[in-house]
């Protein structure tokens, strides 16, 4: 035990900025590895400390703990080839990992206690530039040390060294996913900023004032179109801060109630998302899809619906990239991923560069555009049967990045046009009502639903004299044919008729 005590002695030395004393520098590779155990133990705890139940496994975390050892690993072996001294890499890397470990128990957890205290501050991004120079500068002056003592040379050669080890020792957390409270606070921070920026720009609209047809006719109030931006009237009702705090624990709490999946055949798995929370239009699209699926498509207890919305914001998890993210992994682990089929269904505004708006003033929230959406899909495990569908104007834009052989992609509009039927006094758009609560009440083929819902699509722009918005659809024989398989273990019933939300929040 006596290299263990000498090398965590040495550590807590370094800590300080005191040179170590070198009693553990023979030791091996069982000392360094031992601290890492010790490390992926300690960091876990903490985490669990901080965060509300029920809790869930992410192994980015981990991922990002390994890295930073190993990069310590590296950086401690370029300063021993430096000093000539490889045959100590082991002993002087152990010093190094303990002392980052010591830093994170010291430094890391209060910080994000400090940084939740002041993030309602005048200037939040002040107080958080403050404390991420002190704990990196802390850092960078316990790496200088070290190199000071182990090569012993001139300061210019030393700092050159000090500076190409430091940028290993930190470069986990900056360069790989995981859960550091600085990185994750910096990121957050300073995204929000720049999405102030991006979000404050006009919406097109394509709105027809020839909507006073046969009553079966939806109206044309908006055009789902150009948005890459958020509403002007900000609800002063809802407290940013607040909300986004709550999410982790609502979306833990909607994957909490998914039921287990039924064995022996083909489970339908489902997200409804819907984008903006300024218009009822896309929460009464995302809650309807909930009940229609539930109710006619033997779903029930396996759908988790986001919705943006100040009416939901107690009882829905927003409904934002980041959130659409961690849902879709969640639901992959508790289906079958090679068996279970996948329903994602994406209602919001659309704009001409293929952004779909996500929106619910103050939040300052990300859009998400195709290769979003992608990357988003790929989840662990990897769900393989998918059908996706978007409603929004302009959508066609996301079929390629969607696009394989086991996925079927419906949108509502070409890539290069609107879409109707959203706006503040719509109930629901052209492509909802036609898809979901028609002609998903005729039939339970997706592909017939799809053909139904653009001979109405059609009618309804032909008699409100728009331009087609021509919905497409990618599909492939063997998304076909597990759909086809999936349909037939479906049993009858009935229509689920659609009733809108209560319009006031």
């Amino acid at each position: 035990m006596k290299p263990v005590f000498a090398t965590l002695w040495d550590g807590l030395r370094t800590v300080i900025l005191r040179a170590p004393r070198g009693a553990a520098l023979d030791s091996g590779p069982g000392v360094f590895f031992a601290l890492v155990v010790l490390y992926f133990t300690v960091s876990p705890f903490l985490e669990i400390t901080d965060a509300t139940q029920p809790w869930s496994f992410d192994g980015n975390s981990l991922l990002t703990l390994l890295a930073d050892a190993l990069l310590t690993l590296a950086a401690t072996y370029l300063l021993t080839v430096l000093a000539q001294r490889r045959e100590i890499v082991w002993g002087a890397a152990s010093i190094l990992l303990w002392a980052n470990i010591v830093v994170m128990l010291l430094a890391s957890w209060p910080l994000r206690h400090f940084l939740h205290a002041h993030a309602a501050a005048e200037n939040p991004n002040r107080e958080l530039l403050t404390a991420i120079i002190v704990l990196c500068s802390w850092r960078f002056l316990i790496v200088l040390v070290f190199a000071h003592w182990l090569l012993r040379k001139r300061f210019a050669v030393t700092l050159a060294a000090t500076l190409l080890a430091y940028a290993l020792t930190v470069g986990a957390w900056w360069w790989l996913p995981g859960s550091n409270p600085l990185a994750s606070a910096l990121m957050f921070q300073f995204a929000s900023d720049d999405n102030d920026s991006d979000t404050n720009t006009d919406v097109d609209t394509d709105t027809d004032a020839n909507a006073d047809t046969d009553s079966t006719v939806p109206s044309a109030d908006d055009g789902q179109s150009d948005t890459s931006t958020s509403s002007t009237n900000e609800d002063s009702s809802i407290d940013a801060e607040e909300t986004m705090f709550k999410q982790p624990a609502l979306l833990d709490a909607a994957l909490a109630k998914l039921k287990p999946r039924t064995p022996g055949k083909i489970n339908l798995y489902a997200i409804a998302f819907a984008g903006d929370g300024t218009e009822n239009v896309f929460r009464n699209e995302a809650e309807y899809t909930e009940k229609l699926l539930s109710q006619r498509f033997d779903a029930q207890g396996h759908i988790i619906t986001l919705i943006n919305h100040p009416a939901t914001l107690d009882t829905q998890p927003l409904a934002t990239w980041t959130n659409l993210h961690y849902a879709l992994n969640g639901i992959a682990k508790k289906m079958d991923p090679q068996e279970d089929i996948l329903f994602l269904y994406l209602s919001t505004h659309g704009s001409k560069d293929h952004q779909l708006l996500v929106d619910l003033d103050p939040l300052p929230l990300d859009q998400i555009e195709p290769d979003d959406l992608s990357d988003a899909l790929k989840t662990e495990p990897r769900i393989r049967w998918k059908v996706l569908i978007v409603n929004a104007c302009y959508s066609g834009g996301f079929i390629n990045a969607l696009r394989d052989d086991s996925t079927m992609v419906l949108t509502s509009a070409r890539k290069d046009r609107s879409s109707f039927g959203c706006g503040v006094d719509s109930d629901i758009t052209y492509f909802g009502k036609a898809f979901l609560s028609e002609a998903l009440n005729k039939t339970t083929s997706l592909r017939e639903a799809f053909d139904l819902a653009v001979r109405s699509i059609t009618n309804w722009e032909n008699a409100n004299h728009e331009k087609h918005s021509e919905p497409q659809i990618a599909s492939t024989p063997n998304i076909e044919a597990k759909l086809a398989t999936w349909q037939r273990s479906l049993a009858p019933a009935p229509a689920v008729p659609f009733a809108p939300a209560r319009s006031e929040p």
